[in-house]
């Protein structure tokens, strides 16, 4: 039965979302109808050929100005380390987040709001797989096992699986029932489970025509598109590899993808795909422009962040991103309290700050949050569920919640 103030808190939310609407309304009732083609792929094309103007494509994708709004859940689990960079949702509606450096197990109750530590915790996990056979994977990243989330019961299991840490941070299931796994690491790796029969491997791609500084191929970040293909940008390197359909590994043909700058500058974390347009987007941690894929012919081009962006922005400005309910894809709070979106369908990109809203009615957004450093971050990976994104649990001792 609900109390008095969980009430009271749904009928503020309510009415702050109807302004939010009204404010929509308001926003686009003026503006001129624009017909909408039924295919994504060919309005994706005929845009970029008729190049109408942003409010009307605004207008006719519905893609909202408005932002979304911050919320922080109950709960606080402290310390200083990073505590988690994965997120993987059970049918019961409860998140699980294990741990990266520190044994951690965090559940996220999204019915209640609010975050608790449970115990046994695990540790050595960045980056998850929601495979087709009911089983969310943790990727092993410092661990010598694979985590397992039975999403029906919401059982955590490990899997021990390979002799040494895979340092592997991402990854994406092909249409075949296996998970390519790319390594961070100098030389790159190609790890694969096969979902249907357990059975571990690993494989090495010959290295591309343009390696990163020092030879260095690193890949944080993998995702599928609706083919079944696998798309995964570089980080410290400039080129962007794909796996076709058919398991075979290639670098796509283009120009060096850097970001805009050089060196040992990690460029892009995470890659998402966004299948109205057909595209995949990988956003940058540290990086000064946004890549972005064409599925239909694998090309690809980079996307300048906004100059006023950029002179008030963190050096570390995201963790991963995500699709938002809204289909902006945005960024996630990394060593920043500020968040950019770009806009699908017309890489229009946008930004704000949500310091205050961290500060939360204190003197200082450190004593909001309670983050104790930046470099542990304000928030990891990032789960969609309905209307609303929630944010994993980093350096701060609260977690973060974006409402749509």
């Amino acid at each position: 039965m609900k109390t008095r103030q969980q009430e009271i808190a749904k009928v503020i939310s309510d009415i702050e979302s109807s302004i939010e609407k009204l404010k929509d309304f308001n926003s686009f009732k003026d503006l001129p109808k624009v017909e909408e083609d039924s295919s994504a792929e060919s309005s994706a094309e005929s845009s970029a050929e008729l190049k109408p103007s942003k409010d009307e494509v605004f207008f006719s994708r519905g893609l909202t100005k408005s932002w979304p709004r911050f919320k922080y859940l109950s709960g606080e689990i402290h310390g200083n380390l990073t505590k988690t960079r994965t997120m993987a949702l059970d049918d019961s509606n409860v998140i699980h987040s294990l741990g990266y450096k520190s044994d951690m197990h965090i559940k996220t109750d999204i019915l209640l709001n609010s975050i608790n530590r449970e115990l046994p915790g695990h540790k050595g996990f960045i980056g998850t797989v929601k495979a087709s056979n009911g089983i969310t994977y943790f990727m092993p990243a410092y661990s010598t096992s694979i985590g397992k989330l039975d999403r029906a019961t919401g059982k955590i299991t490990l899997e021990n699986k390979f002799p040494t840490t895979p340092q592997v941070r991402s990854g994406a299931e092909g249409n075949n029932g296996i998970i390519y796994m790319p390594s961070y690491t100098r030389t790159l790796k190609i790890f694969t489970y096969d979902t249907k029969t357990g059975q571990t491997g690993s494989f090495t791609p010959e290295k591309p025509k343009r390696s990163g500084i020092g030879g260095c191929n690193h890949i944080w970040g993998a995702v599928k598109d609706k083919k079944g293909e696998i798309y995964m940008p570089q980080v410290l390197g400039s080129s962007v590899a794909k796996i076709d359909k058919n398991g075979v590994f290639k670098y796509l043909e283009g120009p060096p993808a850097t970001s805009g700058v050089s060196g040992w500058t990690h460029k892009y974390v995470g890659a998402i795909y966004v299948e109205a347009v057909n595209k995949v987007f990988c956003l940058p941690r540290q990086g000064k422009k946004i890549l972005v894929i064409n599925c239909v012919n694998d090309t690809y081009e980079e996307v300048d962040l906004p100059a006023d962006y950029l002179k008030v922005a963190n050096k570390n400005k995201n963790f991963h991103g995500f699709l938002g309910p809204d289909g902006w894809v945005y960024s996630a709070f990394w060593a920043d309290t500020i968040c950019f979106r770009i806009n699908p369908y017309t890489n229009e990109i946008q930004w704000r700050d949500y310091d205050f809203h961290f500060m939360d009615g204190k003197p200082t957004v450190k004593e909001g949050s309670g983050i104790m450093s930046l470099g542990t971050g304000y928030s990891t990976a990032a789960l969609v569920k309905n209307k609303s994104v929630y944010l994993g649990l980093a350096g701060t001792s609260r977690a973060i919640k974006l409402e749509f």
